[in-house]
């Protein structure tokens, strides 16, 4: 488990600072066959690299991603696996959409919602039909 200490400011420039846990990032064995199938198109030798891929264009849509019921029972990462150097880039968007959808910041809703949109954004980036890293590329050109 990671535990991330943000320190956030409020508009009338006040502090508080909060504590994160982020547990594993887990797919459902769905996500895990697709990125299966992505990896080998595009060459893409790991996983958390389409699983960021699909986590942004995931935020990208305008409604929040479904809870998924299912077992997630795929591809499981460590946070810092998944982010990498990024992590407060990719928390401070997760925190930036569930607040945009009145969602409360806690880590219960960090990890459901970091998990449902990774799960979307790859089946988001399988419906493209993406046969190889050129057409990848020209997904995130657009």
């Amino acid at each position: 488990m990671t535990i991330i200490k943000m320190v956030v400011k409020y508009r009338k420039g006040t502090f508080s600072k909060m504590e994160f846990n982020i547990d594993i990032v887990k797919t459902t064995t769905n996500a895990k066959n697709i990125l299966g199938r992505i990896k080998g198109r595009t060459g893409i030798q790991n996983w958390n690299t389409i699983c960021r891929w699909g986590f942004c264009h995931s935020l990208k849509q305008n409604t929040l991603p479904r809870l998924v019921d299912e077992k997630f029972d795929g591809v499981e990462m460590t946070y810092e696996t998944f982010s990498g150097k990024y992590s407060d880039i990719y928390l401070a968007l997760l925190i930036n959409n569930l607040k945009a959808h009145n969602i409360p910041i806690n880590s219960t809703n960090l990890n459901r919602y970091l998990r449902a949109h990774v799960n979307r954004g790859v089946n988001i980036l399988y419906s493209f039909k993406i046969k190889n890293i050129a057409n990848l590329f020209k997904l995130i050109r657009n």
